[in-house]
């Protein structure tokens, strides 16, 4: 059996899929050469055949065939890229460790001290909005020192940031059910819907796809929900017509046998929050009745409590967490567990979303005093996922006004102000005065006062004048802009840290015109089924039309049209500068984009625009440095 620092060892190697010296991997692991050798000698005779292989000068590599199997003996889950790392631990500061021990650390996630260190600066970028906040270091431990408050608008805008407009993409998660087509699935309920005349909130049909896939994923098994004792009047609602003319479909189509409690309960999800009329609010457990409503409110009110996110105003999710609860006491009872199907998709992509759904699913057992499978906890993340992502896609900002009693004055004021920033502020509250601790807990983004205020709370505070002159609406701008920027720069480290990775980061490209440097970056994406075989013709395509360089510097070649299987942005430093377009170039990054995440070009563009305004960035940016060094310049 392998010690945690020959998995180390192994992940290392695997990740790097080249050529490291034994002093190299010293250096990572903080050992000698002489335990490399040992440890090399202990993996290899785990196998049948080695799984590293040495050279007297080059050092030591992963043998190719032998990759995946020692990746499996390593935890899953793990975070795998800067961005994951730095929400990972951010994570667990905020909720788990007051103080987070970075030797414990590297041990857990398997990276070098110094990953570690440059995540932590990272880090201290991101908190750096929010003054309330600091990283503070003590011999060996981390801890994220600041007052409540701050701590839960944080996590607030964090989670705003992982799951803006890209939660719940169906075609990213359509490969996930290996035995039918989901988007085919998706197009019979569609066509459905339509003979029906019936229509579906936007924000609702996804999680309906997915609830049919999983369903139909679970009959193929022979495994069937139960029907409850008929619900009068269900049968004449138009949601029982669809779900019944939906599974005969199906049915038809994929050769499978549906039975009653199926079409029952695919009805109650399609009525979202009217389904309450018909799903009773009590169900028996051994010998007690539930109060299911009652269940699902104060696991909210637990949400609440813990991660400072109110939900309590969504119906629907009020509507879609009562179903799934019934479901999940019937499962226990019949001890079903649920098949795994995108739990880690789940784990990987929203840690956030899933966190909450861990907890909610804690508060359950203890109160139920049962164990429920993880898979339960994936299915409530994409509840509250898309709940989150309903939310955020209506969110402005909230404003609170400190105006005087004068109301003539204060309506023209707040009417003025309104016409200029409708899109992007709403007022939560008109304040005659101002008492610190009413404003704290309306939690307002910002604060407009016509007359000088001083306090201790961390929200910005613009001064303005009642007849709201051109020197008030620049102030107010500017504000807003700031607000924009903190956003930014979360949903930028959320995304953009995901989206460069090790294996398609070429430090030393030999390459001497553009096309050769876009096959290079495109045959790497597909040889990982990122993109298909005429993926980079058409990136050609697009580069005819016109160069994609800017400056003496960059080039970001990319697709119209066409999607991966995965956002991916694929880096070549070039060895030497090759003339692109009317520029000379000598870092190029291809953006490949997957159709559910649309939001990312902007995220993309918005930085690259950002980054060649600034020479001096620009001219560091483009200087060949290793993976490490050039994620630690791109997240600055």
């Amino acid at each position: 059996m392998l010690n945690r620092r020959q998995e180390q060892l192994i992940k290392l190697l695997t990740e790097k899929k080249d050529w490291m010296t034994s002093r190299e991997l010293a250096g990572y692991l903080h050992v000698t050469d002489r335990t490399i050798r040992s440890d090399v000698d202990a993996v290899n005779r785990q196998g049948e055949c080695p799984l590293i292989e040495s050279n007297v000068r080059k050092g030591y590599r992963a043998v190719q065939d032998a990759w995946q199997e020692p990746k499996a003996a390593l935890t899953p889950g793990l975070p795998q890229t800067p961005g994951t790392r730095c929400i990972y631990i951010i994570q667990k500061l905020l909720f788990e460790n007051r103080e987070l021990n970075l030797t414990d650390l590297q041990s857990q996630i398997y990276v070098s001290d110094s990953s570690i260190q440059n995540d932590l600066k990272r880090i201290r970028r991101m908190i750096e909005p929010y003054p309330g906040l600091r990283l503070v270091s003590s011999r060996e431990c981390i801890s994220l020192q600041g007052d409540e408050v701050s701590k839960r608008r944080f996590y607030r805008e964090l989670l705003v940031a992982e799951v803006q407009e890209n939660f719940l993409n169906l075609n990213r998660l359509a490969h996930l059910y290996r035995h039918f087509d989901l988007i085919e699935v998706k197009d019979i309920f569609v066509k459905v819907l339509e003979e029906y005349d019936y229509s579906i909130h936007e924000s609702l049909f996804s999680m309906l796809i997915l609830h049919a896939g999983t369903s139909i994923e679970r009959i193929r098994t022979c495994h069937y929900i139960q029907p409850e004792e008929e619900q009068q009047g269900l049968k004449e609602t138009i949601e029982y017509q669809i779900s019944r003319t939906f599974f005969e479909r199906i049915s038809d189509r994929l050769h499978l046998e549906i039975q009653e409690g199926e079409i029952t309960m695919f009805a109650l999800v399609i009525m979202g929050r009217r389904a309450s009329n018909y799903a009773s609010d009590h169900i028996r457990l051994g010998e007690k009745w539930l109060n299911i409503r009652r269940l699902m409110e104060d696991a909210l009110a637990r949400l609440k409590e813990v991660f400072g996110v109110d939900f309590g105003g969504d119906e629907d999710l009020a509507a879609g967490l009562k179903i799934h609860i019934h479901g999940l006491v019937e499962r226990v009872k019949n001890q079903v567990v649920l098949e795994d199907i995108f739990l880690e998709e789940i784990k990987q992509k929203y840690p956030l979303v899933f966190e909450m759904g861990v907890c909610i699913v804690s508060y359950l057992e203890e109160q139920l005093q049962i164990r429920i499978g993880d898979m339960e906890s994936g299915f409530i993340a994409l509840h509250l996922g898309a709940a989150s992502e309903r939310m955020n896609s209506v969110r402005k900002y909230r404003v609170v006004m400190i105006m005087p009693h004068n109301q003539v004055f204060s309506e023209m004021c707040e009417k003025r102000i309104l016409e200029l920033y409708r899109e992007r502020m709403e007022i939560v509250r008109k304040c005659s005065y101002f008492e610190e601790e009413e404003i704290r807990l309306l939690e307002p983004d910002l604060v407009l006062t016509t007359f000088p205020i001083e306090h201790k709370l961390n929200i910005p505070t613009v001064s303005i004048s009642l007849f709201v002159d051109p020197e008030t609406e620049a102030s107010i701008l500017q504000a807003l802009n700031q607000l924009d920027k903190k956003r930014f720069r979360l949903e930028f480290t959320s995304h953009m840290g995901h989206l460069i990775r090790k294996e398609h980061y070429y430090q030393d490209l030999d390459a001497q015109t553009p096309e050769e440097v876009i096959r290079c970056l495109c045959r790497g994406l597909e040889k990982e089924g990122i993109v298909d075989s005429d993926y980079q013709e058409i990136v050609l395509e697009r580069e005819r039309m016109t160069p994609t360089s800017f400056a003496n510097a960059l080039a970001i070649p990319h697709a119209f049209r066409a999607y991966a299987s995965r956002s991916t942005i694929a880096v070549a430093q070039l060895r030497s500068p090759i003339q692109w377009g009317t520029f000379e170039v000598r870092l190029v990054m291809l953006f490949a984009i997957n159709e559910g995440d649309q939001r990312m070009i902007k995220i993309f563009f918005d930085w690259v625009s950002d980054i060649v305004s600034r020479p001096e960035e620009l001219a560091r940016l483009t200087e060949r440095c290793s993976y490490e060094e050039f994620i630690e310049r791109v997240m600055e």
